[in-house]
């Protein structure tokens, strides 16, 4: 790595560092969530690790609790996840130079402040000549540095939940700190119309539908959200809503 690689992937992890508070307190909810569940500790810690996306974690968690077919719980898992879809889509313009290995782990590794603040940063992809004069790849290495970030602090908050969810009392109303933390990650990317509009049309109809099983409410929520999102996004970015 060189040193224009090396300062551009620490200005990265500062910028999501900037974010850290917040990654840390959803990711120690969510561990405390997996370690009150019917996981073990390294099931738990596995899921941490492995699967890295705080939401699905949470509502998989009901399903497996209750024993439902794997294919329901993947399912919903990824309807939890489609917003991931709308990201990679939108970096794939940046990245596509990449192999494919390298687009599959930057694709793994984008979490919603990942995605947010590196589309705010570039909002344009490079041009081919751009793409040339730039041979250290600095874009990919900033990105990679608040990927890190984002990783390290997540895992930080995830495991520390898993190892003290026995030592803490459910009266500390954690479910509250969890909406939070969720709030100040949604709140900056309500910059447009259309996700204002997806925003409101997932309360109403995840409000609505509260009462059927397992959380499905959830689901129903982000696909009308998607739906609206979609059908009311005319205009590009920027632009006066």
């Amino acid at each position: 790595m060189t040193p224009q690689q090396k300062q551009s992937f620490i200005e990265g992890f500062k910028e999501m560092s900037h974010s850290g508070v917040t990654i840390l307190t959803w990711g120690f909810v969510t561990g405390i969530a997996m370690a009150k569940s019917t996981l073990t500790v390294h099931q738990a810690l596995a899921m941490s690790l492995l699967v890295y996306a705080g939401s699905s974690q949470l509502a998989a968690l009901p399903l497996i609790a209750v024993g439902l077919p794997i294919w329901m719980i993947l399912i919903t898992s990824f309807m939890v996840n489609l917003r991931f879809v709308i990201f990679s889509l939108g970096l794939q313009a940046h990245f596509s130079y990449l192999p494919l290995w390298r687009r599959i782990f930057v694709g793994y590794c984008t979490a919603d402040f990942g995605y947010l603040l590196y589309i705010k940063r570039y909002p344009k992809p490079q041009t081919a000549h751009e793409l040339h004069a730039d041979h250290q790849h600095l874009r990919l290495q900033w990105m990679q540095g608040m990927q890190f970030a984002n990783w390290s602090i997540w895992q930080v908050g995830s495991i520390s939940g898993i190892l003290l969810a026995s030592q803490i009392p459910n009266s500390w109303g954690l479910e509250f700190a969890g909406a939070i933390a969720l709030l100040a990650i949604i709140v900056p990317m309500l910059d447009r119309a259309s996700a204002r509009w997806a925003a409101l049309t997932a309360t109403v109809v995840a409000v609505a539908t509260y009462g059927i099983p397992f959380r499905l409410n959830i689901v129903l929520a982000i696909g009308a959200a998607l739906i609206v999102g979609m059908m009311t996004d005319r205009s590009p970015k920027g632009s006066t809503p």
